[in-house]
């Protein structure tokens, strides 16, 4: 796993899970942006340095790989708390996002959880507080899905929520994608950084 570090070279951890592209320009880019927001960062490679551009290559790297996803990040997370002193954060993106989602109900040291376009059902009663970031116009997620992710998050109090991206797609949030829509990514990312920072603090 690389770690980027934020200027001052310590600060609280968060990890960030690749789509299924792989662990791309992209988001080691991002990782590098929440270091400068104060961050020490965790890039996990679930793919061994694999990456593609094509739903095609994406499919085949996700099939191959999910069944050892989730049980790397598990160790990623553990590896980044024991080197932060401390629970830590996360950022999935789709396919990361639901492997880390799978481990919310479980002993990994997690403090929140921020998504980007994914959906998981159900949300376990006790877990870290979770933000979701949704596509208006997601054709990898049902709208079904999507409604009942934000309800009940919205039904789970301060700190978990919801946003829906009006005329979005999915992979919004990633520049190299055609999808890619720079309003909606700069708000998702303000507000997580906004959504970590609460939660690091929070009692």
């Amino acid at each position: 796993m690389d770690i980027v570090k934020p200027p001052n070279g310590t600060g609280p951890g968060v990890l960030v899970a690749h789509p299924w592209w792989g662990l791309n320009q992209t988001i080691r880019d991002y990782g590098a942006a929440l270091a400068r927001e104060g961050f020490v960062v965790g890039l996990p490679d679930l793919f061994d340095g694999a990456v593609t551009t094509t739903i095609e290559g994406a499919q085949q790297l996700a099939q191959a790989n999910w069944p050892t996803a989730t049980e790397r990040l598990r160790k990623a997370l553990h590896d980044l708390a024991a080197a932060t002193d401390g629970p830590v954060g996360a950022v999935g993106f789709s396919y990361g996002a639901f492997h880390l989602m799978r481990l919310l109900e479980t002993d990994v040291p997690l403090r929140a959880l921020a998504i980007y376009y994914a959906t998981f059902s159900p949300l376990p009663a006790r877990r870290a507080p979770v933000m979701a970031h949704l596509a208006e116009n997601d054709a990898e997620e049902s709208t079904a899905d999507m409604e009942a992710l934000s309800a009940a998050l919205a039904a789970s109090g301060p700190l978990n929520a919801a946003f829906m991206y009006a005329g979005t797609k999915h992979w919004f949030a990633e520049s190299d994608r055609p999808e890619f829509d720079p309003a909606a990514a700069s708000l998702a990312f303000t507000r997580t950084v906004q959504f970590l920072r609460a939660t690091q603090t929070a009692k």
